[in-house]
């Protein structure tokens, strides 16, 4: 045995058992909630209490399979398919625009209509993204830094526009600082990563000081109070309902500020509904789980056989806790107000299957390790003897 087949030797064994329990544990979280913050809208609207629940748990059976199979799929098999999985998810990106093929709610083109299903784009998208970057920068391939940075920009660039039109500012921005991450940490220079960030700034100029309901959502952050029956609104019931939470919550189930007060309460909003019914304790718990999640992760990396399966790790945990965390920062006013819902908790099929995918890639990055020349050595004099 030469030294590629020693470097190109992986153990395998099972999957990361305190990941799925993790994984799980959030998906359990997320039924409950669900049912907790859409039961008094939903038998409004629909006579039915349980409307969302039964979507809900539909969708988590079919990302429960999901997670299933894609552990049993080999990560490396995603090298040969990046480009392909991009096209189909830029693809799905432009047949959003198109009347009469992309659905439209509240002003917004986010979403595919499959029979009863409402798919959106964008949250695939997103796994398409992180995978394409792995690929690109955990290659061997030495090429010139700039054209190393600046062809994939443009492919980011791009989505992020098309996303950006839907408009989904939350996703677009949700993208671009995964991108940033999975640069930081393949070791790409860090002069060129300023340089990115530098010639950005014109157009965050453009994207936010130069539309008005953007702008209206940063002086809202900066100070609610100042128009609270306005553009304040959202932040301020969001306030509220913490304040009511207190240290162990008024019960699940028992909340006030989701009727018809806390906007979106089972969707980009439910952590103030968590905060309320389950208090303090609740919410450090639920963002002490997805810190574990992104530690699992970063274990799974560590332990990865090969830099597209460390780096795709490293991403795939970035994926989960990134959104986690900027949504968790919106609801407390740590981050201005944005759309974009909470990984495993938030209704929404599409967030919910993807998040599923992701840690099924993750689970069977997890089953393979490294093995040492020296073991390989010792296994071929064992089997000698």
């Amino acid at each position: 045995m030469d030294l590629k087949d020693v470097l190109d030797t992986r153990r395998k064994g099972e999957p990361d058992l305190v990941l799925f329990v993790a994984i799980f544990t959030l998906a359990g979280i997320g039924l409950a909630m669900s049912y907790s913050a859409s039961a008094v809208y939903a038998f409004r609207v629909f006579g039915d209490s349980f409307y969302f629940l039964k979507r809900q748990m539909a969708w988590a059976v079919i990302g429960l399979i999901a997670l299933f199979v894609f552990q049993k799929i080999d990560y490396r098999e995603y090298v040969k398919h990046t480009k392909i999985m991009l096209f189909v998810s830029i693809l799905m990106l432009l047949i959003v625009l198109i009347p009469g093929l992309g659905s439209s709610v509240k002003g917004s083109s986010r979403w595919i209509s499959i029979g009863p299903a409402n798919l959106q784009p964008s949250e695939f998208v997103k796994l398409a993204v992180v995978i394409y970057l792995v690929k690109v920068y955990s290659s061997e391939t030495k090429e010139n830094h700039v054209i190393q940075l600046l062809v994939p920009m443009l492919v980011i660039a791009f989505i992020f526009l098309l996303v950006l039109i839907q408009p989904d500012f939350g996703t677009a921005m949700d993208l671009l600082v995964i991108t940033v991450f999975i640069l930081f940490v393949s070791g790409f220079p860090l002069l060129y990563i300023l340089s990115l960030f530098i010639v950005s700034i014109p157009m965050f100029y453009l994207l936010i000081y130069q539309v008005s309901y953007r702008w209206d959502r940063v002086l809202a952050y900066l100070d609610p109070y100042l128009d609270r029956y306005g553009i304040g609104y959202h932040v301020i019931q969001s306030f509220t309902a913490f304040k009511m939470g207190g240290l162990l919550g008024v019960g699940l189930g028992f909340g006030t500020q989701k009727i018809a007060r806390l906007p979106e309460p089972h969707t980009d909003f439910i952590f103030a509904v968590i905060a309320e019914e389950t208090g303090l304790l609740g919410t450090i718990f639920l963002a002490l789980l997805f810190c574990f999640v992104f530690w699992r992760g970063i274990l799974i990396a560590l332990h990865a056989p090969d830099d597209f399966g460390r780096l795709l790790a490293v991403g795939l945990s970035l994926l989960i806790t990134v959104q986690a965390f900027i949504n968790m920062g919106v609801v407390t006013g740590a981050l201005p107000t944005t759309g974009i819902p909470l990984p495993f908790i938030s209704y929404g099929g599409s967030s919910l299957l993807t998040n599923m995918i992701a840690a099924g890639i993750l689970l069977n990055i997890s089953r393979y390790r490294e093995v040492s020349v020296r073991e390989v050595q010792f296994e071929e004099v064992w089997s000698h003897e």
